[in-house]
């Protein structure tokens, strides 16, 4: 996995890690446009056992739990990234086109340096996978590490 060959790495360089997750409640309007998913305490909101593993009793992880695209909307992560002073960030995650997106493109908006691992992010459609690593590279001026060369 991945994600989880990044941990490692950013866990030995003492680094501070941010996951992120979906977390809506149970009549969520976005479930008017997608399906019912990541609903707040529930299984399908957790994040995955090997990523859950790795960052337990790590004192530099950090969790955003968040209910619309943007790990921004109505969290507290503009307040993290001051408190610990993260001036960039690698980026692995689903969706490409929807989550990570947003996320990245309010990161640049905000001026940090940002590098999406290509191989640590995917979504359903492989078109707008494509077009949204295009958008992040060609608009946001992101750095896009291709295939596993994290």
């Amino acid at each position: 996995n991945y994600a989880c060959k990044m941990i490692d790495e950013f866990k030995d360089k003492n680094l501070p890690i941010v996951t992120t997750q979906d977390w809506h409640e149970e009549n969520d309007l976005e479930f008017s446009r997608f399906p019912r998913h990541c609903v707040e305490n529930t299984y399908g909101a957790d994040l995955h056992w090997k990523i859950k593993e790795r960052l337990e009793n790590y004192e530099k992880w950090f969790t955003v739990k968040k209910r619309r695209f943007s790990a921004f909307f109505q969290t507290n992560f503009d307040e993290l990234i001051e408190r610990e002073r993260i001036d960039s960030f690698d980026v692995c995650g689903v969706a490409t086109n929807i989550c990570v997106l947003f996320t990245v493109e309010e990161l640049r908006n905000r001026d940090i340096d940002v590098t999406v691992h290509s191989a640590g992010v995917t979504t359903c459609d492989r078109l707008m996978h494509e077009f949204a690593l295009k958008i992040m590279k060609e608009i946001l001026g992101v750095k896009i590490l291709e295939g596993d060369e994290g």
